[in-house]
């Protein structure tokens, strides 16, 4: 029987230009064998759109070199695999299985999907994006926008930024903005990935395990005091830093998706050394050569070991909640305590950041 196809409308540029793309959504590939190709966990939920559109793209990265009848614009250009690394969301649902458990409080949504690729590869890796859809499938499509496009010619090759799919779990399909890292994530504070991409294999295409908690560590800003209200009002009034700053300010860390990234990354391995153990050497060494980072980090970790009955009130345990305050006890005894009482942001302060839900 004939499957009956239409296009749907995804995004119309401000020059007029349309991007649609055929329903419903094809796929070419055979997603569980790119899972046992790339050596991941069978505990993946493969029913996640998202999670199969990331791990496909990572799939055709390291096979493209060898596939020139399905990428035939990149014949020649491409002669060795791209190694390109997981963070987020998609990178938590890879390394733990209980972001992958049906009806778990940890088990959260996963709509966009972010990459980091080596400097010389970005570039190529942003084409391949490009051409994805028509060698395996409308279901990994992206796009580059007129936005896009400026954004990535003004980034000297530092950064790429284009458009794919999401709205896969919320019921209607839409886009959203993909960034392509290029050995850097630029958040408040930076972390360099230059050496993951030796280890991509046993990271399991991931920043690693290390980098993950950092990635979700960093997030720092301050507000006037007089946005408690408005913060106690939206329900984040947990946010708020143990830390006396700036008079009239107050110092806001991680949300709450991030609190349950952090904190099934910590039911979910040991802290310690070996393979998918969080090795708390690894985080002193790293933060030691960054005070500032440290900082953050700390506060962090000490707001989540403080606020542990959100977690619970957000549907965690008693059993994993007490598991969450141990490691976030043990890894706040390897990190090194900063002396230092800072005047001024101890963060970047320009960079792209979400602010406060609820709160203008």
């Amino acid at each position: 029987m004939r499957t009956i196809t239409t296009k749907y409308k995804l995004y119309e540029d401000y020059d007029g230009t349309i991007y649609e793309v055929e329903l419903p959504l094809s796929s070419r590939i055979d997603v569980q064998h790119v899972a046992e190709e790339l050596g991941l966990p069978e505990y993946l939920d493969l029913s996640n759109p998202s999670l199969v559109r990331a791990l496909v793209t990572v799939w055709a990265a390291l096979r493209c070199p060898y596939m020139d009848h399905l990428f035939p614009s990149l014949k020649g250009k491409v002669s060795k695999p791209m190694p390109v690394l997981l963070f987020g969301g998609a990178a938590v649902k890879v390394h733990s299985p209980t972001a992958n458990k049906p009806g778990h409080a940890l088990n959260r949504g996963l709509n966009d999907v972010d990459f980091v690729v080596r400097k010389k590869d970005g570039a190529l890796f942003t084409k391949l994006l490009l051409i994805l859809s028509d060698a395996l499938g409308t279901q990994y499509m992206y796009f580059a926008t007129s936005g896009d496009k400026w954004f990535n010619a003004l980034r000297g090759g530092k950064r790429y930024r284009v458009h794919g799919l999401n709205g896969f779990e919320g019921g209607g399909l839409g886009t959203c903005v993909v960034d392509i890292f290029c050995e850097e994530l630029l958040f408040r504070h930076t972390i360099r990935l230059k050496e993951e991409f030796e280890r991509a294999k046993e990271t399991l295409y991931t920043i690693g395990l290390e980098n993950l908690l950092l990635s979700k560590l960093q997030f720092i800003f301050s507000v006037p005091v007089e946005k408690l209200a408005q913060l106690e009002a939206s329900g984040q009034s947990f946010r708020v830093l143990p830390y006396r700053y700036l008079k009239g300010m107050v110092v806001v860390g991680m949300e709450l998706k991030d609190m349950k990234d952090v904190a099934v990354l910590l039911i979910d391995h040991e802290i310690g050394e070996g393979v998918e153990a969080i090795n708390p050497k690894v985080l002193r060494n790293t933060l030691e050569k960054d005070k500032a980072f440290a900082q953050t980090v700390r506060l962090n970790l000490q707001n989540l070991l403080d606020n542990v009955d959100v977690l619970k009130k957000n549907g965690l345990s008693p059993s994993e909640t007490e598991e969450v305050a141990a490691a976030a006890t043990e890894l706040l005894k390897a990190i090194p305590e900063v002396n230092k009482q800072w005047s001024k942001p101890w963060w970047n302060v320009y960079v792209e950041s979400p602010g406060l839900e609820g709160v203008r």
